[in-house]
Parts: structure tokens; sequence; C-alpha cells
């Protein structure tokens, strides 16, 4: 399993975070599957806690790989994929932790004789629901109809060769916040291999015990979701793959990124910087809701201007009883 299969863990400025990670990673690695941290060049204050932690277990292959600039994001996740040289991977993210039992898990399906696209690990067992394998990426995300499900990348094996053959469209949708999900798809229509029978998992196994413990609770990232989703319409332009990538988006929109949540957001962020600020970025939002919320963005398209008015005008009239009281 050690040649078949890598975790890889991006990160940025986040030592003491990445140091709880590692050490749970690490503490349930029991056949010591190499671990790589791909640093998007942080700065070296806390980096010292990392390194006593891998220290406390010389026996898994454990080391960092220093980017020489911060190359961003989405982009440092492609790095980690690009650096792989087994033949699959699991991207953590550095504030995501395992179960204990990942490794049993994930190598119930990897020792087998399939070759897998892809496993997507979620928890779905609440639900009835018992695993699902598809012959193609597309049948995979046409049964979930919910982009969202498959965005979370900590609980994604993904086929290396594959998505090699998809890097150049992975880093062309960067802006989308779904990078890696585009590199799978493209890189299968590139790789239909007639030899190989490859295989698109949706386990019902559960692969993470606690995600983001570290995520700022006032984040403003369903702006840049909302902003990116539209871009997905231009790298699927095939009528078949185009109509399941957009049903899928807008599933997703129904469940999880939800447009009158994302009217929340506004609000607070036109508070924090301001109607101008809030005005340019909701702009070209607007402009793509009929992608990614359909029929919705109707209402949506008045609603969000309404709400970044209102926003501002909360914000004026809380100056003036400020400067009032003082």
């Amino acid at each position: 399993m050690q040649e078949k299969f890598s975790i890889f863990i991006p990160t940025y400025n986040r030592w003491s975070v990445l140091a709880k990670t590692l050490e749970t990673t690490l503490t349930n690695n029991s056949i010591c599957v190499p671990v790589t941290i791909v640093d998007n060049n942080s700065h070296p204050e806390g980096l010292d806690a990392v390194l006593q932690v891998i220290a406390k277990f010389p026996h898994i292959p454990c080391k960092i790989v220093k980017n020489e600039i911060n190359i961003g994001a989405d982009a440092n996740i492609l790095r980690c994929i690009a650096l792989c040289r087994t033949p699959y991977v699991l991207v953590l993210g550095d504030d995501d932790f395992l179960v204990d039992d990942y490794i049993t898990k994930i190598s119930r399906y990897l020792s087998s004789n399939v070759d897998w696209g892809c496993i997507s690990f979620k928890d779905r067992s609440c639900n009835g629901f018992s695993d699902k394998t598809f012959d193609s990426p597309y049948e995979m995300v046409r049964f979930s109809n919910d982009w969202s499900e498959l965005l979370f990348i900590s609980t994604t094996i993904f086929n290396t060769k594959i998505f090699y053959a998809g890097m150049e469209e992975a880093q062309r949708a960067q802006f989308t916040c779904s990078s890696h999900l585009v590199g799978m798809l493209k890189g299968w229509e590139h790789q239909q291999d007639k030899t190989k029978q490859w295989k698109f998992l949706l386990s019902s196994e559960r692969l993470i015990a606690t995600s983001g413990h570290a995520r700022n609770a006032k984040s403003f990232d369903l702006i840049y979701v909302f902003a990116g989703l539209p871009v997905l319409e231009y790298f699927f332009q095939a009528e078949d793959t185009h109509s399941i990538v957009r049903s899928a988006v807008k599933g997703s929109t129904r469940r999880v990124f939800k447009p009158r949540v994302l009217s929340k957001v506004f609000f607070y962020y036109t508070l924090t910087f301001g109607f101008t600020a809030a005005w340019r970025l909701m702009l070209p939002i607007r402009q793509g809701l009929i992608y990614t919320i359909g029929q919705r963005a109707i209402f949506y398209r008045w609603y969000l201007p309404l709400v970044i008015v209102i926003a501002a005008c909360v914000h004026i009239i809380s100056n003036l009883f400020n400067t009032q009281k003082s």
C-alpha cells in the first residue's frame, strides 16, 4: 500500500493547526503510508511544532516540500497531485481530522483489483446509503446531482494518472473553487483507455471525523464560490456534460451553497468593506445566477442589490449614531 497510495497536505501559515492535523494523521497511519506537506512559502514561525510531530514518528516517511513563492491555495492543491508518485493520492486539508480507521477504509478499496478513477468518501449511512459504483465520473456527478457533495477535497482519493491528463484544465479552472473536480472529469475524457474499465465510487464510509477545525466563522468564502461556479459553463460545453454539471451545480445551491445565505454574507461583507466594494463584487455574481440557481435568479437578481443597499444604510446610520453619542 505504501507504493500505491500517498497523503499530501497543502498548507500556508498555519503551522499550529497543521501540527494537530498531522499528529492525528500519523498516529493512525498503521501501514506507514508516505505523507508530504506542501508549504506554500509560509513564514517559519511555528514550524518547530510540526517538526516535533514528524520526529515522533520516525518510522513513517513524512517530509515538507516548500514552494519558493506563494502560488495560491488552489494551485497548491494541484501541486500536491503533480508531486505525487503513487497511483492514488489523498489531498488532506491542514485542518481536517481523519477518522481513526481511515487506513483500513482506504485499503479495503485500493487492495482490490479495480482500476479506480476516484473514490469519494461520504457518510450517508444514516440515510441507508450503500456504495455506488459508476463507469464514468459524469455518471457519478449525475447520480449525486450535487456539486458540493464532491467538492470536499479531503474526502476524495484521486487516480493520479487520470488527473495528470486533466491538469491543464484543472489549472485554468482554479477560479471555480473546484479545480480538482474539473481535473478529474477532463482527465477522464482525455484518458479513456479502452484496455481499462475505470470505476468511480461514491462510498458510504466516513473518512473525515472533524473538518475545518480552524476555519474562520466570519469567512466570506461563499461569495467566491458563487463568483466561480458560473465559469464551469465554459469548461463543459458538450450538451450532455454541460447539462450534467449544470444540474449538479444547481443541486449544490439548493442544498449547501444557498443564495439566501449568500445574501446574508453580502450584508456583512458590505458592513466590513463598504458599499462600493460589495456592489462591484455583486455585479458579476448577479450575472451568473441564472447558471448557478436557475429560475430563482429572477428573485435574487433584485434581492442581492437590495441587501447591499440596506447594509450600507445600516452602516451610515450606525456611524451617525456613534458620532452623536461621542
